[in-house]
């Protein structure tokens, strides 16, 4: 048996002691058949909170803005945020927008550890809002006809 068959046993085992526990062993499950992360993951291009002076504290907060982008052979996309006094505006750029399929469909998916994903749809020009945000760790899923990408954990 070689090292990765005994892991995956291994891990087969853990799973299924923790049977009660269905989200977990779906992440797990997913965890392992997500092939495609490499083509799938997107890079942080711009985070406001990092930009130099954004720790000193001001009267107003400025709204936050994030820029993801995944480029991969012919396709690229870009996730683009804001968010506001908590809600989240929001638009995606490039392939996964569909725009060559009629009726093709585009979604953003908000997802938090121990909390059910958040799934809006997105307009024909990219657009999309999300209320009510709040704080704490989050990542994005845009998943779409075109194209699709998942952005790495951040915490807002």
């Amino acid at each position: 048996m070689s090292e990765d068959d005994e892991l995956f046993a291994a891990l087969g085992e853990a799973v299924a002691a923790r049977a009660d526990d269905d989200r977990r062993r779906a992440a797990a499950k997913a965890a392992f058949t997500w092939r495609t992360v490499d083509a799938e993951l997107a890079e942080l291009l711009h985070d406001s909170a990092l930009d130099a002076g954004a720790a000193v504290r001001s009267v107003a907060a400025a709204p936050r803005t994030l820029s993801f982008g995944r480029r991969h052979d012919q396709d690229s996309v870009t996730l683009e945020l804001e968010i506001t006094d908590g809600d989240l505006l929001g638009q995606v750029i490039g392939e996964a927008i569909g725009t060559t399929q009629p009726g093709a469909t585009t979604t953003v998916t908000v997802q938090r550890p121990g909390d059910a994903d958040v799934e809006v749809a997105v307009d024909a020009g990219g657009f999309f809002t999300v209320p009510g945000v709040g704080t704490g760790p989050v990542r994005f899923r845009v998943q779409g006809a075109g194209a699709g990408m998942t952005t790495d954990w951040i915490t807002l």
